[in-house]
C-alpha cells in the first residue's frame, strides 16, 4: 500500500524536536557535572532525580563510566517512603544487562550533546518550517508506510537551502519546489479512499444509462445525443487560431523585449526604463483587450470561451511572473560586471518550458523527473474527457429540464426556491468534477509530459475548519501567483511606507481578493456573454466576510460543506435562468446596458 510520506515525517521531527527540548536541560546538568569534576579533579558525583531517587556515579579518570548507585531520599516510615524504597530495592536487583543499558542511556545523552552543537540551529529552523506547513495541510491519513523517508527529508532540506538564497532578509517565505506527488494520487492508493472513486464513476454509468433510456422511450433507439457538448466546444478551428496568435506574443514578444531591455538599459536607464514600461503596460492592455474581441466577433459558444479566456488569464499571469521574477536582475546589472552578462536575462528554453509547466511562479530551474510515463499521461487525460461526459449528463439531466422553458412559463419565488435546492445536488458535483478535472487531471497529464516534480497543485481543501484555509489550499497554483506577485509585494511596499501603513494588515489580503473576484467574474461574464455579478457578490462578499471566522473546530467543515452546497445550488440556478431568459425573453434595453442589466429579473418576476 503506497503512503503519506508527508504524515509520517511530521511525526518523526515532532519527535525530534520535543527530543531536542528534552535533552537540552539533561545535557546541561551533565555538562555542568562533567566540568566541575574536571576542576575538582574529582571521579565521582551524582544526580538528584525527580521521584526523589539518588543516583550516584563513578567513572575513571579517562572519563568512562564505572558503576551506578542508586539510593532513596525519603523516610522509609513513610508510605511513599516505603513505596520509594521498593522500587529503589527493584532498581537494585538489576542484572548486568540492567546495568549496562543505563550506562548506555547515559553515553547516548553525552553523545547526543555533541551532536546537538552541530545541528541544532539549522535543524530547528527546518524542523519549524515544515510543521507549520503541516498543521497547514492538516493530513487526515495515519498509519502509512513510508516510500522513502530519507530522500524526501534530503528534497526538503534540499528546497530550504535554496529557500534561504532566494529570501531577502525581512522578506516573506517564497515558494519552494520539491519533488512531491499530487495528494488524490497517493489517496487513491488508499482502497477505502478508492471505493469513494468508485462511487462516482458509479454515479457516471448510471446517468449514462438514464439518458439512453430516455432516448429509448422518445426518440424509439439508443441514440447518444451529444450535441450539447458538441455545440458548448464548437468553433474550435478559430479557437486554435486565437491560442496560436495568444502564444506566439507571450512567448516570442515577450522574451524579445525584455531580452533587449535587460542587456542595454545601463547605456540610458531613464529612457529604456520610462519607454520599456510604457510598452509593456501597452501590450498588456493589447493582450486583454484583442483575444476579447475576436471572442466576441466570432460569437464563440461558452466552453470555446471558456478556454480562450483562461488561457489569456494563464498567459498574463505568466508574463508577469517572468518580468516580475527578473526584473531585479536587470537592474542590478552596470556595464563593467561583464560576470553578469549572462545571469541577467534567463534562457529561452527556461522560459519555454515555463510556458508549458504547471506552475504560475517563475523559477529558473524546477525540480524533474528522470522519465516521462505516457500511461499516466493516457489516464489523467481520459479522467478529463470522462468528467466533460459527466459534467454534460448532469446538465441535460438536472438542469436544461428544469429552466428550458423559464420566461415561457408563471415562475414564482417559490419555484425558485424550489430550483434552488434541485441544483444542489448537480451543483456539488460540477464543483467536484471541475476540480478533479482541471486541478488534478489536466495539471498532473501536463506535469507528467513535462517531467515537473513537485506535483503540490492544491492540498486537502475538504477538510478545511476555516475559509482562511480553504481559499488557500483549494487551488495552489493560483494562490501561489497571487501570493508570491501581489501580497508579498504589497506588504514589502507597506514596511517601506513606516509602521501606521504596515499596520493595515487586511489590506493586501483584500486587494487579492479583490483581484481574484474580478478575474473570476470576468471569465463568466464573456463567456455566457451577459453580466451577472452572483459570483462576484458571493465570492468578493460573503466570501471575505467569512474570512475572519476563525475557528478550528471540526464542527466548522460541516458549515463550509453546507456553504459550498449550497452557493453552488444558487450559482447554478441563477445563471441557468440568465441564459435561458436572454434565450425565451425579449431585450427591455438597447446596446451595452442590455449586456449589464439581469434579463432574468425584469423578464419573469415581474410576471410571477
Amino acid at each position: 500500500m503506497a503512503c503519506l510520506k508527508h504524515f509520517k515525517l511530521r511525526a518523526e521531527l515532532e519527535d525530534v524536536r520535543s527530543e531536542l527540548k528534552l535533552t537540552r536541560k539533561e545535557n546541561k546538568k551533565l555538562q555542568q557535572h562533567s566540568e566541575e569534576m574536571k576542576k575538582d579533579n574529582t571521579n565521582e558525583w551524582t544526580l538528584v532525580g525527580k521521584k526523589g531517587i539518588r543516583i550516584d556515579i563513578k567513572s575513571s579518570k579517562g572519563g568512562d563510566v564505572e558503576s551506578v548507585n542508586f539510593s532513596l531520599l525519603y523516610e522509609e516510615n513513610t508510605e511513599e517512603g516505603s513505596t520509594k524504597q521498593n522500587q529503589v530495592s527493584e532498581v537494585k536487583k538489576l542484572n548486568s544487562n540492567g546495568e549496562q543499558q543505563v550506562l548506555h542511556n547515559i553515553y547516548l545523552r553525552e553523545k547526543l550533546k555533541d551532536l546537538q552543537k552541530y545541528l541544532e540551529n539549522d535543524l530547528s529552523n527546518i524542523v519549524e518550517k515544515r510543521l507549520e506547513e503541516f498543521e497547514e495541510e492538516s493530513l487526515p491519513v495515519a498509519g502509512c508506510l513510508v516510500r522513502s523517508s530519507t530522500s524526501s527529508f534530503s528534497a526538503l532540506t534540499q528546497s530550504y537551502d535554496r529557500g534561504k538564497e532566494l529570501k531577502k532578509p525581512g522578506d516573506l517565505p517564497s515558494r519552494l519546489y520539491i519533488a512531491r506527488p499530487s495528494l488524490l494520487k497517493e489517496l487513491l492508493t488508499v482502497n477505502h479512499v478508492e471505493s469513494i472513486y468508485n462511487i462516482f464513476v458509479a454515479i457516471l454509468v448510471l446517468l449514462f444509462f438514464n439518458k439512453i433510456l430516455e432516448e429509448v422511450i422518445h426518440t424509439g433507439s439508443p441514440n447518444l445525443d451529444l450535441s450539447l457538448i458538441i455545440w458548448a466546444f464548437g468553433e474550435l478551428d478559430r479557437v486554435i487560431v486565437i491560442w496560436v496568435c495568444m502564444f506566439t506574443s507571450t512567448s516570442v514578444l515577450v522574451y524579445i523585449s525584455f531580452h533587449h531591455w535587460a542587456h542595454f538599459r545601463h547605456t540610458v536607464p531613464v529612457v529604456y526604463d520610462t519607454v520599456g514600461g510604457l510598452v509593456y503596460v501597452a501590450y498588456l492592455i493589447l493582450f486583454l483587450y484583442l483575444p476579447l474581441e475576436s471572442l466576441l466577433y466570432n460569437a464563440l459558444p461558452p466552453a470555446s470561451s471558456f478556454i480562450i479566456l483562461c488561457e489569456q488569464v494563464r498567459m498574463f499571469m505568466k508574463t508577469w511572473a517572468f518580468v516580475r521574477s527578473n526584473l531585479s536582475r536587470a537592474v542590478k546589472y552596470k556595464k563593467d560586471e561583464e560576470i553578469q552578462v549572462k545571469s541577467i536575462c534567463p534562457d529561452f528554453s527556461h522560459y519555454l518550458y515555463f510556458l508549458f509547466a504547471p506552475t504560475l511562479v517563475y523559477r529558473d530551474e524546477y525540480p524533474r523527473n528522470e522519465r516521462c510515463d505516457w500511461q499516466k499521461v493516457i489516464n489523467d487525460l481520459s479522467q478529463v474527457i470522462g468528467c466533460l461526459f459527466y459534467t454534460h449528463f448532469l446538465f441535460v439531466r438536472f438542469c436544461v429540464p428544469v429552466f428550458r422553458k423559464f420566461g415561457q412559463e408563471s415562475f414564482t419565488t417559490t419555484n425558485l426556491m424550489v430550483a434552488v435546492f434541485s441544483c444542489m445536488f448537480p451543483g456539488s458535483l460540477v464543483l467536484l468534477c471541475g476540480f478533479f478535472a482541471i486541478l488534478h487531471a489536466w495539471l498532473n497529464a501536463f506535469a507528467e509530459m513535462m517531467r515537473f516534480a513537485d506535483r503540490m497543485f492544491y492540498k486537502d481543501w475538504w477538510n478545511s475548519t476555516s475559509y482562511a484555509r480553504f481559499y488557500r489550499t483549494w487551488n495552489c497554483v493560483v494562490h501561489d501567483w497571487l501570493y508570491e506577485y501581489v501580497y508579498r509585494d504589497i506588504v514589502y511596499w507597506q514596511r517601506k511606507q513606516g509602521e501606521g501603513c504596515a499596520r493595515l494588515r487586511c489590506f493586501p489580503m483584500l486587494v487579492v481578493f479583490f483581484i481574484s473576484s474580478v478575474v473570476h467574474e470576468y471569465i463568466l461574464a464573456f463567456a455566457f456573454k451577459f453580466f451577472y455579478p452572483v459570483l462576484l457578490i458571493m465570492f468578493g462578499g460573503f466570501g471575505v466576510a467569512f474570512m475572519f471566522v476563525n475557528s478550528n473546530a471540526r464542527q466548522f467543515n460541516i458549515f463550509l460543506w453546507v456553504t459550498l452546497i449550497l452557493g453552488t445550488g444558487i450559482l447554478m440556478c441563477l445563471y441557468s435562468m440568465e441564459w435561458y431568459a436572454r434565450i425565451n425573453c425579449p431585450p427591455l434595453y438597447e446596446g451595452f446596458l442590455d449586456y449589464l442589466v439581469p434579463r432574468s429579473l425584469v423578464c419573469e418576476f415581474s410576471q410571477g
